[in-house]
């Protein structure tokens, strides 16, 4: 035969109150926790810091020459390195009343900032005639990265390849190198 069960039920803290004292005690329970949670909170202060640097600053202290050069039926190239060596092929013929020498630059920034350089693929030459020719393989002295000194300076040469068409017609070519330079 099959009993009923029977549950216990206990009475609760509050059942025995009139309504208003019960929520009077809730009350003061709510704002007694209230009270203690914010007792229990902590604040921290940590510093902030933020640097500024100068800003890269390039000036031009001479433009890349590549002096005289005598053409011929065939094509050929000048080197231009950075330090300044002039080395020709084929075609193209160095002539030494004219020198040439590579563009230098002062880098002026923040004292011992290393800083990467980034030349460019090549620049057009234009004579007044309308004749050109091509520079190309450009190198650096330093080459792609370097560091300014503790005055916050460094001297950039930079050097490339001249590109003598065949029978390239006499005359002045100009063009404009544009050199960057970041800091890293």
């Amino acid at each position: 035969m099959n009993r009923p069960m029977s549950i216990k039920q206990t009475p609760s803290p509050l059942s025995g109150l009139p309504a208003r004292r019960w929520q009077s005690r809730l009350l003061m329970l709510a704002c007694t926790f209230g009270i203690a949670a914010e007792l229990s909170a902590a604040s921290i202060t940590a510093p902030v810091n933020a640097r500024i640097i100068s800003t890269a600053n390039l000036v031009t202290l001479s433009g890349m020459q590549f002096g005289e050069i005598s053409a011929s039926n065939m094509p050929g190239t000048i080197v231009l390195e950075p330090g300044g060596a002039r080395t020709s092929t084929q075609g193209a013929t160095l002539n030494s009343a004219v020198p040439g020498g590579p563009a230098s630059f002062e880098l002026i920034g923040t004292p011992s900032a290393t800083y990467i350089v980034t030349l460019p693929v090549s620049v057009t030459l234009r004579s007044s005639n309308g004749q050109s020719m091509e520079v190309d393989q450009f190198t650096s002295l330093p080459s792609e990265t370097g560091r300014l000194d503790n005055g916050g300076r460094q001297t950039l040469f930079v050097g490339g390849t001249l590109n003598v068409n065949a029978n390239q017609l006499y005359g002045d070519y100009t063009g404009i190198l544009n050199v960057t330079v970041e800091y890293n």
